[in-house]
């Protein structure tokens, strides 16, 4: 069982433990609230309130095999720098930390974290393609340009097999697989006939998927002003 520890618990640090907890891992907690970490004392985690953090601290309360340490100690910047370093100095592995700016960030990757996560910066990137279009229902940055798009297939591809759209020749998209509204997502062979309903997984360039799916005419389906707001605010909703 994974052992995982957690520095914090501001908003970001909150959401990895909630998802955490949906899982088997051994689940250790550290905040300087009190009434924070009594709020988890019925959940299968191991919690200390602690107002002062040191290398001595964390060597004490964290197991020599811990496997991974997310760190979020909300707008501290230089704590959550102290305890990046902290966790390097204690040869954790994976060290991931929630950065409040870029300069925040650098340092943080100077001190030992091993990921840096901006969760606001993240969640814009993922939520202002749909803003743009009807047919995106959620989007995913990958790396550099790269990302993955869950979109509606449009209208003009209904009755159409996947070779005869020529996808990846007119659109420069890859179909990872597709699903009707009712199903799980599945392979998309060569020779599957699309439907009204169906929603695809896309992957391939950002502007190339931007672009598809916000394209105008009789090729995308039009929805209102409401189900485009409807749709920001489900994807607001969706873990991890």
């Amino acid at each position: 069982m994974r052992q995982i520890a957690i520095l914090g618990l501001g908003h970001f640090g909150k959401s990895i433990l909630d998802e955490l907890l949906e899982l088997k891992a051994d689940v250790f907690i550290i905040d300087k609230d009190r009434d924070v970490v009594d709020a988890y004392k019925d959940a299968p985690v191991s919690a200390v309130a602690l107002d002062i953090m040191t290398v001595e601290t964390l060597r004490k309360i964290l197991p020599s095999t811990i496997d991974a340490v997310v760190i979020d100690l909300g707008g501290k910047i230089e704590a959550s720098v102290l305890a990046a370093s902290y966790c390097e100095k204690l040869k954790i592995k994976n060290i991931i930390a929630k950065a409040e700016t870029d300069a925040h960030g650098e340092i943080l990757e100077l001190v030992g974290a091993t990921k840096v996560v901006f969760p606001d910066k993240e969640a814009a990137k993922r939520i202002t393609p749909l803003l743009f279009s009807d047919l995106l229902l959620s989007y995913l940055p990958v790396s550099g340009n790269l990302a993955i798009a869950e979109l509606e297939i449009p209208e003009a591809f209904f009755g159409k097999s996947l070779l005869e759209t020529k996808l990846r020749k007119k659109y420069q998209l890859n179909l990872l697989s597709v699903r009707s509204t009712s199903t799980e997502y599945i392979i998309c062979e060569p020779n599957y006939i699309f439907k009204a309903g169906d929603i695809g997984l896309f992957y391939g360039d950002s502007g190339a998927l931007r672009e598809f799916a916000g394209g105008s005419g009789s090729e995308f389906s039009k929805n209102s002003y409401g189900d485009i707001i409807a749709k920001i605010l489900k994807s607001l909703r969706v873990k991890g």
